[in-house]
Parts: C-alpha cells; structure tokens; sequence
C-alpha cells in the first residue's frame, strides 16, 4: 500500500523523556478543580451557579453564549468556594470558577448505558454534541457545531478525515485512547460524520501503525451496518509536522489524483474528539476528562494519565512522583503541549483543559550556577536566552514550506519588509535545529508579517 507524504523538509522527532504509549493509568480524583470560561479561541461562556452552591458530577455549570464558546460541565461532585481571574495566554484575561470536592458521584463507577443514534437527524445530534459541550480536543479548542456549519455547503460533498498520526512522541496520549477506546472512536467517527453532513470518512494513519488504522477502519465497518458511509485508509509518512493541517491536505491532495474518494471540502479531527462525540451522544456523558501524555527529565516519573478537566498541574506531577530535582536550586519549566510547539505554564496551579493533550516538564540551574546542558537542553531553548544566529542555514533544510527563516527572522527583527511570512504553518522545525536556540518558529508566526494565517 502507498505510502503518501509531504516532500520537503521536516524533522525526525524523537524524545526519549516522553511517556511510553504501552497503556494509561487512572489518575486520583482531584481536591480541587479550576474551570475558565473563556478559551484563546472564543467568547466567555456564562456562569449558571453562584458561589457557595453544591454541584453534582456532570452539572452544567457554565452555558457557551454564540459562535466560540462552548457549554462547561463539572467534572467532580462539590462545592463553588469562589471565582477568579485567570490568563490563559499573555495578555488573554479569562474568569475562572474553582470548585472543591465534595459529596458522592452519579456517573463515576456506574454502569454505563448507551443510547441509540442511528435514527437521529444531523440537527438532532448536533444539540447532543453541543449540548455536553463537545470541542475540537486539540489546537484552539473550537466549539465542534461552529467546525459543522462552517463546513456545510448544501449540495457539495464532504470528507471527513480522522487524524491518527503520530509523527510527535508526545502524542502518546492519543495513541493510548485509540488502542483502549477503539469501538468508541470509531463509532464517534460515524456519529461525526453525520452530524456534520459527510457521506465519507477516512483514516488518517501513520505508517508504522497500519496495524491500529486497519483495527480502527474494521471496527467503524462493523458500526456501519447501514452501509451508509464510505469509509477508507491513506497511510502517511511519520516525518514530523506530517500531522499539520497543511501537510495533511498536501497528502490528501497526492491522494485524492489516485483514489476518487475526495470530493468537495474536507475537515479533520483528533481521535480524542470522536470520542468526545461518542461520549455525548452514546453514553449521554459532557466532556469530563481526557488522557495526558506527562513527562519531561524533571519528573520521577512519566506516564499516560486519564486526568479530569480542571486538575492542577500540580496534581499531575504529584501522580508522576514529583520532581527529581531540587527546587531550590532549579526552576521548574511547564509547558503544556509538545516541547517543539507549546507554552510556558503560568505555574503550577494551571488547570487542564479540554485541549490539554500532553505536558513537558523541565528545569534550569537558578542564577549563579552553571546550566547544564543534556539531552532535553534543546527542547527548552525556546523559553531560555538565545545566542546570535551563526548563518549555518539548517532552518531553510528542515522548513517544510519552504521559507527562509532566517532572513525573515531577521527582518522581522529588525523592522525590515519584503519578504513575508504568511506561509509559515508554526510547526517548529527550525526551532528545533536552531544551534543558536534562536525563538525562530515564535517570532515569525506572530509577527505583523504573517498575521492570523500563521499563529502557533
């Protein structure tokens, strides 16, 4: 079977400090819970609770007001002590409601009963889905009815494409979900599918798991006892950024000349959002938790956790045995998200969210002592010092649009105009190779140069 891929530039990532994908391990039920209203992508969401009120597990406690912003439910049984200022980004100020645990559980540990949905229309499913508050489960976090009625064209075809790729170590979490809910990602495959008006979905898998796509595409086939979709493969390369949405659409264009299957308009999602939607329609469940690729040199341990939303970081490195360092003498680095593309954690009271897919942990020597570099010294380069740019050109061999990142670093960086950076996809590979430690990927993705076309 052809193995479709992009065909220049990318990296080979590897990262021996990420958690292995073998299995997840249940994580303890958090004391206290923090859940911003707002997300980077969207509007603020309206609170339905007042401070001081009891809260049972799975209650609505925020409702999504227009396009951007999504219905927020309590993950834990408890009690809303207060409400606070949160920024989830630099300069994005969000409220927040912390909730502490308290009392017994009504889904937690209960038999779970599914509900049938082969006889409900595309609008019936879509208030299920927006109903328990079901967004896209990476990236910026889209309300998954806003991605729908974008991509509803009466009349055209649309193809929807299931992401199973794993060019980054640190979607272990994402791997572990498909191979320990396969039924329910595959039939959330369906429930997408037609919620959203597509007549086909396919499998997006990388290579070296043709085993776990092919498990994937007999499972759906199997859920589809209609006949009602046209379901299929394309095995993809495992050079990273493959599973960019740009890459991606290069693939499926070098597809799509071979195979008659894509027609009209397209849209992708993770594996971790069918599931979601498999949750909402099936079981009758909102977004309550998800799984969590932990990790990073700093950590005793490092593992896959399914962890409810609105857990601290700090509980999550109290899961993984906490630090292996010591505190007074290093400063702990969080970033949620891959080390090539994430963001430096506020602290270590930063909740979890819905998009929330994995967190790198790392620490520097406090000032007055020698930084040691290691193995993991590069991955944490773009939040430390950078040094001058050498002129070695390995950024221009390694971007996959084909840029110059170093002249246009540059010439952003100096005021300079001429060459623009509207092309850039953010995915890091420059960064990544950067002997100086140069913060090429950050500075040109939000520069003025390239705009919201290519925001990290």
């Amino acid at each position: 079977m052809k193995i479709y891929s992009f065909s220049r530039g990318g990296i080979k990532f590897e990262d021996g400090s990420a958690p292995d994908r073998v299995q997840s391990r249940l994580a303890f039920l958090p004391e206290i819970v923090i859940l911003p209203l707002a997300a980077e992508s969207g509007s603020r969401s309206i609170p339905v609770v007042s401070v001081g009120q009891h809260i049972e597990e799975g209650m609505l406690v925020a409702r999504g007001q227009g396009s951007g912003s999504a219905n927020i439910h309590s993950p834990i049984p408890g009690r809303l002590v207060k409400t606070i200022k949160w920024e989830p980004a630099p300069g994005f100020l969000s409220d927040a409601l912390v909730i502490r645990l308290e009392g017994g559980f009504n889904k937690l540990g209960k038999p779970e009963i599914k509900h049938e949905w082969t006889g409900l229309n595309w609008f019936e499913l879509r208030s299920l889905i927006a109903e328990y508050g079901v967004i896209e489960m990476d990236g910026l976090g889209r309300p998954l009815c806003d991605i729908f009625s974008k991509n509803s064209t009466v009349g055209s075809p649309l193809t929807f494409v299931v992401r199973c790729v794993f060019d980054d170590p640190w979607l272990a979490a994402e791997y572990c979900l498909c191979k320990e809910r396969l039924k329910a990602v595959a039939e959330g495959c369906l429930i997408t599918a037609r919620a959203a008006g597509a007549a086909t979905v396919l499998f997006a898998v990388s290579a070296a798991e043709r085993k776990l796509g092919n498990a994937l595409l007999e499972a759906a086939k199997r859920c589809d006892t209609s006949g009602q979709f046209t379901l299929a493969e394309i095995l993809v390369g495992s050079r990273y950024p493959q599973h960019s949405d740009y890459e991606m659409e290069t693939v499926l264009r070098q597809y799509a000349k071979k195979e008659d299957l894509i027609k009209g308009g397209m849209f992708m999602l993770s594996p971790a959002t069918t599931a979601a939607v498999y949750n909402a329609v099936v079981l009758r469940v909102p977004v309550l938790d998800r799984y969590v690729a932990v990790g990073g040199p700093a950590l005793k341990d490092r593992a896959v956790i399914k962890v409810r939303i609105g857990s601290r970081l700090r509980d999550l490195f109290a899961e993984c045995g906490g630090f292996n360092v010591k505190t007074e003498e290093s400063e702990v680095i969080a970033v949620i998200g891959s080390p090539l593309l994430g963001r430096a954690a506020s602290g270590l009271d930063e909740p979890i969210l819905k998009t929330s897919r994995s967190v790198f942990v790392s620490a520097v020597k406090r000032r007055g002592t020698a930084l040691k570099k290691s193995f993991w010294f590069n991955k944490i380069s773009k939040f430390l010092p950078a040094a001058a740019c050498i002129s070695c050109g390995e950024c221009r061999n390694v971007c996959p649009v084909r840029l110059d990142p170093e002249d246009v670093y540059k010439r952003i960086t100096y005021g300079k105009q001429g060459i623009l950076s509207s092309n850039c996809i953010g995915c890091g590979c420059c960064d990544a190779v950067c002997p100086s430690k140069l913060p090429l990927c950050t500075v040109i993705a939000r520069s003025p140069f390239g705009g919201d076309a290519c925001a990290v």
